[in-house]
């Protein structure tokens, strides 16, 4: 009788949200042999916090879940696939431990119409049967559901600047949505894969990776295992890359499609509950939705993901706002690359002082859409870097020219975090090499792809970090802003 086949050794450089999500189902499907790495000290007291330092995506307090997806129907469809699955995460935790939190979520428009974005998502909603889960707020039929269905509190008006409070921007509340605690979700997950038997290993030299053990040449080259930077060498059979902004740094063929980008992300601290019961109230999950905007100034103007956002308030009155109108990059110069490549924050960095336009932006935001928080300082700061795509959609497949023995996971453009808890199935699916799907042939290896979506700028470029004035903390404790 034959020997069956032995699941490959797999090494994941990476243990964020993609390569934990992608991790767990491997170990799902029978692999039994996978060790995660990364620099970020995710095995320490802290684990996946937002800790000084750390500019991953992933260890973000909490990300947005959304659905709304314009015309990317798969997108759409992978969402609620994973809504399903964060739901039952919180069967698994418990009452008063819940990791999605559905708030809901108001998409302000940037006028008094649905911006044609919204307009495709809108029709998609309904060819999917899901309209009586979206109010819209000039909708007459609406707001009379969302008083019905108790929502109307959160299908809030905010009237146009200059027009005396004659107009309001036009807004979409979306019941479906709401926001993720991930950094909790990736502690979870990683306890998942650990039962299973997945090593870790974490450290600015143990578990940082700098390059690959490659055997052969030509056409029968491969990739033998990883060397990290305390110059320990791990074998392994198949090399995953999850190294979020980082990849280019490791993967050199990856430049050509993927740039690291900063987005900026505030929390503006409360009184006290017992000094403003009234805010802590009103800014909580029950009562607020996470609200999706756009810079006032450029209102008029469709610009899609690049908006910003706040949160309802955490459990220490805290508010979180982002800012992704500009995505800041940092550009270096690596060896063997012809041209400088946008890269994260080196680990030790200060990703603490944000770009003052992002706390000007911010700060004009809160007072045309939420005033009563005006009076309140910034308390804490940090930059979040995401791996942007040319076309945001993720990069999930084997690297030509390696004999299948390196895969790369990376490309979250800033919306995949949603998707961790059903993540790894499709990237097992591509790995395996299962027949393409709709979704899986958007993740696919194409290095033809024409630069756009900033990638074009290079290093001369408007958004480069050097370009612009960084904020003090005089600037984040003004009163009345």
């Amino acid at each position: 009788m034959s020997t069956p086949p032995t699941k490959p050794r797999v090494l994941i450089v990476g243990a964020g949200i993609f390569g934990l999500s992608t991790g767990y189902y491997l170990s799902e499907d029978g692999y039994n042999d996978i060790t995660l790495f990364d620099q970020h000290p995710y095995d320490s007291e802290q684990g996946y916090t937002m800790n000084p330092l750390s500019t991953a995506a992933s260890v973000d307090e909490h990300k947005i879940f959304r659905a709304s997806y314009g015309n990317e129907l798969v997108y759409q469809r992978l969402a609620y696939e994973a809504r399903e699955a964060w739901k039952k995460w919180n069967e698994e935790l418990g009452p008063g431990n819940e990791i999605f939190i559905e708030s809901g979520m108001l998409r302000l428009q940037h006028g008094t119409h649905l911006s044609g974005l919204e307009r495709r998502t809108q029709k998609n909603m309904v060819a999917e049967g899901l309209r009586e889960t979206q109010y819209i707020l000039s909708n007459e039929n609406d707001v009379r559901r969302a008083k019905e269905d108790g929502w109307a509190e959160k299908l809030v008006k905010f009237p146009i600047p200059g027009t005396n409070g004659k107009e309001h921007f036009e807004a979409v509340l979306d019941t479906t949505a709401g926001f993720v605690f991930c950094s909790r979700g990736c502690a979870y997950l990683a306890d998942k894969l650990r039962k299973k038997g997945a090593k870790f290993v974490h450290g600015l030299e143990k578990g940082a990776v700098t390059s690959f053990k490659i055997e052969g040449s030509g056409d029968s080259k491969r990739i033998a295992g990883i060397v990290t930077k305390d110059g320990k060498e791990h074998a392994g059979d198949l090399v995953i890359v999850a190294g979020g902004s980082a990849t280019p740094i490791l993967v050199p063929e990856s430049r050509s499609v993927l740039e690291a980008t900063a987005g900026s992300v505030a929390f503006v601290g409360l009184p006290p509950r017992k000094e403003a019961p009234e805010l802590w109230e009103k800014y909580s999950p029950q009562h607020r939705p996470v609200i999706i905007g756009h810079d006032p100034d450029t209102t008029g103007k469709e610009v899609g993901s690049r908006s910003i956002y706040i949160f309802p308030r955490n459990s220490e009155g805290l508010v979180k706002i982002g800012y992704r109108v500009t995505k800041y990059t940092n550009y270096v110069n690596l060896p063997g690359s012809e041209r400088p490549i946008a890269v994260p924050l080196r680990p030790g960095v200060d990703d603490t002082a944000l770009p003052l336009q992002s706390v000007e932006a911010i700060k004009t935001f809160v007072s045309t859409f939420m005033p009563d928080l005006a009076s309140f300082p910034i308390v804490k700061t940090r930059l979040c870097f995401y791996t942007d795509t040319a076309d945001n959609a993720f990069l999930i497949d084997y690297v030509p020219g390696y004999s299948d023995t390196l895969f790369l996971c990376t490309g979250g453009s800033g919306h995949g975090a949603k998707f961790t808890p059903v993540l790894g199935k499709h990237v097992r699916d591509v790995i395996q090499k299962k027949p393409k799907t709709e979704l899986t042939k958007t993740w696919r290896w194409r290095p033809e792809l024409p630069l756009g979506n900033g990638l074009e700028e290079g290093p001369t470029g408007p958004r480069t970090f050097e370009k612009y004035e960084r904020s003090t903390p005089a600037d984040l404790v003004r009163s009345g802003w």
